[in-house]
């Protein structure tokens, strides 16, 4: 065998374990002096709204979001996201060997931007249960010229998920019932169960309204008012219960079913639970599915009434005079108003962009309570 032969074979080996190690690199493999042998690494995937914030891992800062760190050793971080003007967020995030970790971040405003959306007063504001209608009452007053007196009776604030509610043409709250035919001031609201009607109830007449238009002669239907409340307590019901059945788990089904209380997240991928609305646990269904979670329960902070966002990624808290959003885990709480409002009252926008509240100012042009934008973007 020449000389020259046996270099080549030399080479070619010394070229393959070259590669071998470049490739066990490049996919994140290290050699571990503690434990004396070639280990994994895990991959964090960072993104935040807005972007352009800074990453710190475990207390350095490494990047900024949107991006992706590679060749992390399989262990628990301590993650802070920071942008100027934001509320920090911070979370403990576990990398596992050779899998992607991917964290998506929203940050909240820390001065949120409050701002009047309506200006003629806004009484027994209800929220239909799809979360896209809002359902509220003008009142009359005494001395009011024939136009202002036209505008009481009930509106419907209608949102697209296409566009942020506004008060462009085709987005404008419409009157579905005059106080010109009946004294709806004192009325109660009530959604059907499909969000395309509102009964409402003043005095002793039950009135069924269409919430697409101007209902110019409103149905009184008191003698079937049991009939159609029942009907709408069943489909309610049977939508629960379909959702129900459909989760795989068995101990994550039965905790749905035995619940007080349960509140699905919009896009059903998660839902709040407990015995009461002050104390509740979210299950994250992914988890479940995923087996390695199975069931795992996020207890949330203590508060009067809990609302889902429409992102499904997060939580509105509501306490007295304070309203706090929280990541669905319990974590990132974040106070996003500090103030007066009305009936604990709280309607977040479609796309999750922004909050309503009902509050009034001690003025003598802004003292009716109306509604109030709250930024959270």
């Amino acid at each position: 065998m020449s000389k020259r032969f046996v270099f080549t074979i030399i080479t070619l080996v010394a070229i393959a374990i070259s590669a071998t190690i470049a490739i066990f690199l490049a996919k994140g493999y290290r050699f571990s002096p503690q434990e004396k042998r070639i280990v994994g690494t895990g991959i964090i995937t960072i993104s935040s709204e807005p972007d352009a914030a800074s990453v710190f891992l475990d207390n350095h800062l490494t990047t900024a979001t949107n991006t992706t760190i590679a060749s992390l050793t399989p262990k628990d971080y301590t993650v802070k996201v920071v942008k100027e003007g934001f509320i920090p967020w911070e979370k403990q995030i576990s990398v596992k060997e050779g899998l992607v970790t991917e964290v998506k971040v929203t940050l909240f405003p820390a001065i949120p931007t409050i701002y009047p959306l309506t200006y003629n007063g806004v009484e027994s504001p209800t929220l239909s249960p799809d979360g896209g209608k809002l359902a509220y009452i003008v009142a009359g007053k005494a001395g009011q010229t024939a136009s202002a007196g036209k505008k009481a009776g009930i509106w419907v604030w209608t949102q697209t998920r296409n566009q942020p509610i506004s008060f462009a043409r085709s987005a404008e709250p419409h009157q579905i019932a005059q106080s010109t035919v009946t004294d709806f001031s004192k009325a109660t609201l009530v959604w059907s169960a499909d969000s395309k009607q509102v009964l409402a109830t003043a005095g002793g007449n039950n009135y069924l309204l269409e919430a697409d238009r101007l209902n110019t002669d409103p149905r009184d239907i008191t003698p079937l008012l049991s009939a159609t409340l029942k009907s709408w307590e069943e489909d309610t019901r049977s939508k629960d219960q379909t959702r129900i059945l459909a989760i795989k788990n068995a101990r994550v089904r039965q905790i749905a079913s035995g619940s007080a209380v349960l509140k699905w997240s919009p896009d059903e991928t998660k839902f709040m639970f407990g015995k009461d609305e002050k104390d509740l646990k979210v299950v994250n269904l992914e988890d479940s599915e995923r087996s390695f979670s199975a069931g795992k329960e996020y207890v949330l902070p203590s508060a009067q009434s809990h609302i889902w966002l429409p992102d499904s990624r997060h939580i509105i808290l509501i306490s007295e005079g304070t309203i706090s959003v929280v990541d669905f885990d319990g974590t990132n709480k974040a106070v996003i108003y500090a103030g007066e409002f009305k009936d604990d009252f709280v309607f977040p926008w479609l796309d999750s962009s922004r909050l309503v509240i009902i509050s009034s100012f001690p003025t003598p042009t802004a003292s009716e309570p109306n509604l109030y934008g709250i930024n959270l973007k």
